[in-house]
């Protein structure tokens, strides 16, 4: 009888880097309710199992399902706001329509024209969606990064007055509904390039100016961090210390103008507050206003 034999060097830690392959591919199927919690249970038990002496440390595990977390997370999402992106597009014309009215004709034509060519072009409306989602996600990593510790009393200001309320909230339904993508800030409606200030003194960690993408500043303070979205002007640099109540940005948010990017709900300062690494609803910390509790109740 012939025998094969094959000598495999290390192992056990051949042994844990397959169960780890085979766990990013289970993860994928479990976000999509493919695979059953017993099949879940056995995967996670091999895997500490293959952890022992010789095997890949834990941390090093945790790493890598978080990053197959992360990855199926995004391509759900890219899915999702693909799927929308004509009614998406519609919807910001309708946004423009009503700048239009308002006495804003020359200010949003240039805007108008850009989001039909995109209407007509299926092409580069997923371009242009896709690279908005990517920038999302790298001001996502750096201020997730910018706040790590505990704060103590948070003592924050508005950034910009919300006088007509918030037009998106803290995981607002409406919002991923509309957009495919959950809201982790609060969006406060304000006239296209209304001054924008600093919450709390900090230091610009991030300015990141995109364009006609998704732009923003981000401000580490003492343990936690703030990032101020669809920024449209600048008067801060990378590496400045800002004191509470600084102007440092203009808003923006009009469809197709300078640092709106693709999603957006039209003239407003979208605004996030990160606390050991995770973005955390702003309206917990920020001083109670009448015209936001009024339209939370």
């Amino acid at each position: 009888m012939l025998r094969v034999e094959i000598e495999i060097p290390r192992p056990i830690e051949t042994l844990s880097i397959l169960l780890i392959v085979g766990g990013v591919a289970l993860w994928v199927g479990w976000s999509h309710g493919d695979v059953s919690s017993s099949a879940r249970a056995e995967v996670v038990s091999a895997q500490q199992d293959a952890s022992g002496e010789g095997g890949i440390d834990r941390a090093g595990r945790v790493l890598a399902l978080r990053s197959a977390e992360d990855d199926a997370r995004r391509i759900r999402i890219q899915q999702a706001v693909l799927a929308r992106q004509e009614e998406i597009l519609r919807y910001q014309l309708k946004l423009l329509e009503l700048q239009t009215e308002q006495g804003d004709g020359s200010a949003v034509q240039t805007a108008r024209e850009e989001l039909l060519r995109l209407l007509g072009d299926k092409r580069a409306a997923e371009q242009r969606f896709l690279i908005t989602l990517k920038e999302m996600w790298e001001a996502e990593g750096l201020s997730a990064a910018a706040a790590i510790g505990t704060p103590g009393d948070l003592t924050v200001l508005w950034p910009v007055e919300p006088d007509l309320g918030l037009s998106a909230t803290f995981l607002d339904a409406g919002y991923q509904r509309r957009f495919g993508i959950p809201h982790h800030a609060i969006d406060i409606p304000v006239e296209q390039g209304s001054a924008v200030r600093s919450v709390a003194d900090g230091v610009v960690e991030k300015l990141m100016d995109n364009g006609l993408g998704y732009s923003y500043i981000l401000i580490k303070h003492d343990n936690f961090a703030t990032l101020y979205g669809h920024t449209s002007e600048y008067f801060v640099q990378e590496g400045d210390v800002v004191r509470q109540g600084d102007v440092i940005a203009r808003s923006g948010g009009m469809p197709g103008t300078q640092g709106a990017g693709a999603l957006t709900t039209g003239p407003h300062l979208h605004f996030e507050v990160i606390v050991e690494g995770e973005r955390v609803d702003p309206l917990t910390i920020l001083p109670v206003r009448s015209e936001v509790l009024s339209q939370e109740q």
